[in-house]
Order: C-alpha cells, then structure tokens, then sequence
C-alpha cells in the first residue's frame, strides 16, 4: 500500500518535470531591440563618462610635480627645487635608449634559480635558459673570485646587464651639507620580494635579494623607461638647495653598450598622488575615447534622421 502511493507521488512529479516550461523551454522569449535613441543615448553616456574621467585624471596629473635630472659622467650635481614637493617624492633612475624588450635577452635568466633553487652547471646548460651567461667566466668580471667554471648565480643577460646600470646616489642639502635620506625599501614587487631567494652567499656574484636587482629584473617594453630607486620621506619646500653624490657603475664606460650606443641616464624627482605619477597621455586617451563616442552619437541621429526624410 505504501509503495503504491510513493511510486503513485513519483509519477505525478515526473509528469510535472516533463510538461513544466522550463523542461521544455517554453519560457517567454525576450529579445531587446534597440532603437536608434536608444544607442545614441547609450554613446552619449560613454562619452560623458570617459570626458569626466580625462579631465580628472588631467587636473590631477597637473598637480604633479616633476623635476628631471640628467648626468653623464659627472660625480656631483647641484639642484634647486622649483616648486615645494610634498612626501612621499619618488626618485626613479631613467635611461633613454637600452633595449630591454629583446627576445633573446629577456629570456635569458633562470626563474628557478631566482627563486633559490639550486641547479648544476650541467642542467642549466641542457636547459639554455640563461645562454650565453651560464658560468662565472662569461660574466667577464676580473674581480670575481669565484670558480670560473662554476654556473652564474645569477645567470644569464637580464642578470649581468644590471652592474652597466646600479648606480648609486647621495642626496645632502648643499647649504649645511647635512644628508638627506632616501628610503629604498619596499621599492620591488611584494610578489618579487617574496621569491627572490639567495642560494649561497659564496658562490653567489651578486645579492639577489637586492631590492634594486629585483626592479631591474622586470623587463620594460619600451628603449626608453624609467626604475624606482627609493623615496624621499619628507617635503621639499620651494628654493631648497641640494647636492647629488653619484656613484657611477664601474663596468659601464667599459661596455660595448656604451661604445655602440648613444645611452643617456637621468634621475627623476616626482609628487605622486592617487592615479599614481604624472600621465598626461591616459588623460588624452579617456578624452579622446570620449569625443569618439560623442561623435558617433551625432553620426547615428544624423544618419537616421536623413533616412526618416527619404521614406516620407
């Protein structure tokens, strides 16, 4: 008696399962069809919207203030600040004209060995990660006392090509001589700083947990770009008056880079604010975007306020 009623409940939902709308989408169809006001209106919004971001993003990149500092090879540069700088004032090292971007060279490291995984001469060579810089005697370094047939750590061009640009500055007021100090902590990637790893300090040519290794070890698209050096932790007021001590690289003058190429170094003090640095070109694309939209709104009632005329 049981039995019957349950199978008597089962086949009475399995009948409902199979005549319900949704088993046999019988739902009501929608479909949107947009009139022409519609779409203008919708462009017309776009345009309103990126219009107001370009001009946000304008008057805060004019807030920014910028100061760029070239040098070639002097040790000692004395700069006035023109406009007061608030804190925190970025300091990023440019260099104008070193291409990054190449294939062979920015595939030429080993992400396992930067991560402090140790890995035989033998493997990395079988691997051909980091060709043509695998041993220490491909670095070319003479003050390198390591075994020159042991493997580079690090190896590789994106490794090596960091001594041609390490340059180090000291910033003093020039007028008391008194130091200024630069914070050049937590300039890399929480991501970098968290996997970078050294493998043996006495093996190793170089410090991979080097903050300004890890910048440098992101490669930059373009041949002219810029990397973050450290940060001034106090405000610049106008008028003040200070002396760069630059320590120059001393692998650089003996490059082939420097002989084949015509590189120019510079430092760049720079405000910062919520859209992070000065960017002018961002500004440019959100107003442009939003004048493209506006046009083509007109284009669309234009277009089908003349087709209306021919069909009356």
């Amino acid at each position: 008696m049981i039995n019957s009623k349950k199978d008597s409940t089962f086949e009475e939902e399995y009948e409902s399962l199979k005549s319900s709308k949704f088993k046999q989408q019988k739902f009501t169809g929608w479909r949107k069809v947009p009139s022409m006001l519609r779409i203008s209106i919708f462009f017309f919004s776009i345009g309103v919207l990126f219009v107001s971001m370009g001009v946000v993003l304008l008057l805060f990149s004019k807030k920014i203030i910028v100061q760029n500092i070239k040098y070639n090879n002097e040790n000692a540069i004395n700069i006035t600040i023109n406009e007061t700088m608030k804190k925190d004032i970025m300091i990023y090292y440019q260099i104008d004209g070193f291409y990054q971007n190449h294939r062979r060279y920015v595939n030429s490291k080993s992400q396992a060995q930067l991560e402090g995984k140790n890995i035989s001469l033998e493997d990395m060579k079988k691997r051909h990660e980091c060709d043509p810089i695998i041993s220490n005697k491909d670095l070319n370094i003479n003050e390198n006392k390591l075994n020159p047939d042991d493997i580079a750590i690090p190896c590789g061009l994106l490794a090596k090509s960091f001594i041609l640009f390490n340059d180090t500055f000291n910033f003093t007021y020039t007028n008391d001589n008194t130091q200024l100090n630069v914070n050049t902590t937590s300039i890399a990637r929480k991501w970098d700083r968290d996997r970078f790893k050294n493998i043996d300090m006495n093996r190793q040519w170089l410090d991979m947990t080097d903050e300004h290794f890890m910048v440098w070890m992101r490669p930059a698209p373009f041949p002219n770009f810029t990397k973050l050096y450290g940060r001034i932790n106090e405000d610049l007021e106008a008028g003040t008056q200070l002396t760069i001590y630059i320590n120059h690289s001393k692998y650089y003058d003996k490059s082939e880079i420097n002989n084949e190429s015509n590189i120019q170094r510079s430092l760049i003090l720079t405000t910062s604010n919520i859209f992070g640095g000065k960017n002018k070109d961002l500004a440019v694309s959100y107003l442009t975007a939003g004048g493209l939209c506006f046009i083509l709104g007109i284009i669309i009632i234009v277009g089908y306020k003349s087709y209306e005329q021919k069909n009356k």
